[in-house]
């Protein structure tokens, strides 16, 4: 069975995006006393904002506002990726990392895979539903079996802001994918400043003296650069080359790294149904990427634009 490459570099490329992104919870534990997750998940849409707009304009000035997007496309990718912000890290707070990353991330092939279909009448193989069914079984497990919150029980409050979480994921993919075939970077550009405009009266009016000291100032840095810029740069990549269903499947390992840097690093603790969730899921994203061109599933180059 002869894999694709270009299908292959773009699982390869949503693998590395969703392993950075799994940096994102760890680092809010890390954060000084005083960062609020609203304030905390602001900062991080800001700061990528202008990160990369001062690098794409220094990189292709005017032609950067030339690019043929679809709007329509950049301004619900925005407003998903604002909303993630605001309940991801409060979902958190309320459930922990690995709890919030794995129901926030491990719900959203359901949603992406019916919203490609819909939208862009993406055919669903038998391999998409086999490993999707697997990922979903062990997200639960992993992260039943990787800790809990704080008070050792997950609050109804903090999986519903999960579930929030997932369906604004999958609606920023959703954006991205509508956006068009300009430059990824480009495109990933566009839509973090708009998302920091959408997000910054948080910042306005909430508390940001934990951002001015040194520990604040290198989570930041992290949190923007390695886990929004480098994550949404790979992802953009690889979803103009794989499917959207099989793009968010893959973006999995986004909750495999947050279990495993909770466990080493915030001590939550692994157990036997934490390594059977871990062998599931894995299994899942090794059969969703070892699937070739011979299934009905629809080029990602091509992505119908609405409207």
């Amino acid at each position: 069975m002869k894999t694709d490459r270009n299908e292959l570099i773009g699982t390869l490329l949503v693998l590395a995006g969703g392993m950075c992104a799994g940096m994102t919870g760890t680092l809010q534990a890390f954060a000084p006393e005083g960062a609020t997750p609203q304030t905390f998940g602001a900062a991080r849409t800001v700061a990528a904002g202008i990160i990369l707009s001062v690098w794409t304009l220094s990189r292709s000035g005017m032609g950067f506002f030339r690019q043929d997007w679809n709007w329509k496309g950049i301004v619900l990718s925005a407003l998903g990726f604002a909303a993630y912000q605001m309940t991801f890290f409060s979902s958190v707070k309320f459930i922990g990392v690995a709890v919030g990353t794995m129901i926030a991330v491990g719900a959203s092939p359901v949603i992406a895979g019916i919203l490609g279909r819909l939208v862009f009448g993406e055919h669903l193989t038998k391999r998409w539903y086999a490993a999707t069914a697997l990922a979903i079984a062990g997200c639960p497990l992993l992260a039943l079996g990787g800790g809990a919150s704080s008070t050792g029980a997950v609050s109804l409050a903090g999986i519903a802001l999960a579930l929030g979480a997932s369906l604004s994921y999958a609606f920023e993919g959703l954006g991205l994918k509508l956006a068009g075939k300009c430059d990824p970077f480009a495109t990933v550009t566009a839509v973090y400043s708009l998302s920091g405009i959408f997000c910054l009266p948080w910042l306005i009016l909430g508390d940001t003296t934990w951002m001015w000291r040194p520990r604040g100032i290198v989570v930041i840095i992290l949190l923007a650069l390695v886990c929004t810029v480098c994550s949404k740069f790979c992802f953009t990549s690889g979803l103009r080359r794989i499917s959207f269903g099989k793009a968010y499947t893959l973006s999995l390992s986004e909750p495999v790294m947050a279990w495993a840097l909770a466990t080493v690093l915030l001590g939550e603790r692994l157990s036997l149904s934490g390594v059977l969730g871990a062998a599931l899921l894995f299994g899942g994203i090794i059969l969703l990427a070892c699937e070739n061109k011979g299934g009905r599933q629809e080029k990602a180059e091509q992505p119908p634009q609405i409207g």
